[in-house]
């Protein structure tokens, strides 16, 4: 599904990834672990195709398309998704006319707003958030953790082929995150789609199977692995990937 070779970015004249390797395939779960700063946001957003960032070499392939010269919003409609660490306020826009907008735009098709509301409410409910949100401006007043519960249920609506979810759990009771966990499982149960997860916290990992763990610091990836990785990475930390000057790192796909 999507295939990065060799990818560097850099923010302003500052370099961020200094050679990413990684494939995705249909059905997989991916997570991220690392210190702060050390390039996973970047990553998630370069894939996008944000503009605050320039791709100075490498490869971004998803579902064999050259990712390289889309727009962001064309990586979206081929079924790219990103959650944000800060999703944005929308002045005037309801979280309903923002998502019905959003599914319009990858169905033009889509036309029932009645079943498109009915639905929406159910996903809120199931993330522990108030009916009155569906009509309240998208993030406005939100806290932190009510964010990152809208972006969920634009996931749930969205349906993309490959989600990128950034902290996703940060902010969150553990009973939302049991939630989250359980949509995500949902979510994967449709073997055509996968997820790359970027968390700080085991209690999200408790609840979902993550088929790959990948060790990122320094702009690419140390190490990669099972399962396994999360609880070495418990008991030792990062500091031993990142020692070393970054030439030396054995990059795996």
């Amino acid at each position: 599904m999507l295939k990065i070779t060799d990818l560097k970015a850099q923010f302003e004249d500052t370099p961020i990834l200094q050679g990413v390797n990684l494939t995705v395939n249909p059905g997989e779960t991916h997570v991220l672990l690392g210190p702060n700063g050390s390039g996973k946001s970047t990553l998630g957003r370069v894939i996008l195709g944000d503009p605050k960032y320039d791709q100075t070499a490498g490869e971004i392939t998803f579902n064999d398309e050259d990712f390289t010269e889309l727009e962001p919003s064309e990586r979206a409609q081929a079924g790219y998704f990103l959650t944000f660490q800060s999703p944005p306020e929308l002045d005037g826009v309801s979280v309903k006319d923002f998502l019905f907008a959003a599914k319009k735009a990858h169905d033009e098709a889509f036309s029932s707003s009645f079943k498109f509301k009915k639905g929406l409410s159910s996903t809120l409910e199931t993330l522990r958030l108030p009916g009155e949100f569906i009509d309240r401006e998208a993030n406005k007043g939100f806290s932190g953790g009510e964010r990152k519960k809208i972006e969920v249920a634009s996931l749930l609506t969205l349906q993309p082929q490959l989600a990128f979810l950034d902290e996703i759990d940060s902010g969150i009771d553990i009973d939302t995150i049991r939630e989250i966990g359980k949509v995500i499982r949902e979510f994967l149960s449709d073997t055509s789609k996968s997820i790359i997860l970027v968390t700080h916290s085991d209690k999200l990992l408790k609840e979902i199977e993550p088929t790959h763990v990948h060790i990122f610091g320094k702009g690419v990836i140390a190490e990669s692995g099972g399962p396994e990785l999360i609880e070495k990475v418990q008991n030792e930390g990062f500091d031993k990937y990142f020692a070393k000057p970054t030439s030396s790192l054995n990059v795996i796909q």
